[in-house]
């Protein structure tokens, strides 16, 4: 009998230790600190926007604000396109192959000689 109360106490003493260290180790995150003391510029804006979550939608929403903006003023801005000017090519010289006076190249038998002769160098 003895046994068995030293066994209940022990048991109960060990239980509320157990409960007594996971208090004192157990974190409380939900708990408020005071607000903190704003000045300056931070004081203003903090009067419309005192939440850190509406402070940062406000800072998005600016840049998104201006880069709308440059776009829709960079469309209004836009020069014309300008067509290029085909440029003739010298009487020796093999025209790019991506150009239009390629085609009228090869035409002739003595340039397609010269492209030959070109691509052994």
């Amino acid at each position: 009998m003895f046994q068995a109360i030293a066994r209940s106490s022990l048991l109960a003493a060990r239980r509320q230790a157990t409960v007594a260290a996971s208090q004192q180790t157990k974190r409380r995150m939900g708990s408020s600190a005071p607000a903190p003391e704003w000045t300056g510029i931070d004081k203003v804006v903090r009067g419309y926007f005192p939440k850190d979550e509406q402070l940062a939608t406000v800072i998005l929403g600016g840049y998104f604000g201006i880069f709308i903006l440059f776009k829709i003023k960079s469309a209004f801005s836009s020069a014309p396109a300008v067509e290029a000017t085909p440029v003739a090519v010298a009487a020796g010289a093999i025209p790019d192959v991506d150009s239009e006076e390629f085609g009228a190249f090869l035409e002739s038998e003595e340039n397609v000689n010269k492209l030959v002769e070109s691509f052994e160098k």
